[in-house]
């Protein structure tokens, strides 16, 4: 099965309410100095058994996708094309090596060493991407912090402004 199908087929388009208690991980692929350098965030876990992946894409979506290792070996020009482009966020440095594409070609991505997270359990997986999101929005605050007093600077009727 070709990945791109396999992904159709899979996937689960996540309603805005995971847009709303994740907004930074959903923002990250829009910022350059955000904690994955303006790539897609996947939080992912992984099992023996395969992988579940959120995918916060760069059009605002948030998308659930599961797969068996098999499934993704057969679909390796996708796969491999999926791991090479996104920024991963997972518990622990096994996981990230999981999806490695080879021993000298190291996923980008952060472990955030956060307790297992078993695939299919929607409640754990939250635990994983509630840890991203902390990770993220303090990013995304640094980021405001340093821009912040320059705006203001720049614009001295804004509420930002020391004088207003």
């Amino acid at each position: 099965m070709q990945g791109k199908t396999l992904f159709m087929e899979r996937v689960i388009s996540r309603t805005r309410d995971w847009q709303c208690r994740f907004p930074a991980l959903s923002a990250s692929s829009q910022i350059a100095d955000s904690m994955s350098h303006g790539r897609q965030i996947v939080a992912a876990a992984t099992s023996s058994a395969g992988v579940r992946c959120v995918f916060f894409s760069n059009h605002g979506s948030v998308l659930d996708f599961s797969a068996t290792w098999d499934e993704l070996e057969r679909a390796k020009t996708w796969w491999y094309f999926v791991r090479r482009w996104n920024f991963w966020v997972v518990s622990t440095d096994a996981e990230l090596r999981a999806l490695r594409i080879a021993d000298d070609e190291p996923v980008l991505g952060v472990t955030l060493n956060v307790a297992t997270v078993e695939c299919g359990e929607t409640l754990r997986f939250f635990a994983l991407l509630d840890a991203a999101e902390t990770r993220a929005r303090g990013f995304i605050d640094v980021i405001a912090a340093i821009y912040a007093p320059a705006a203001a600077a720049s614009n001295p009727g804004s509420p930002m402004s020391e004088a207003a």
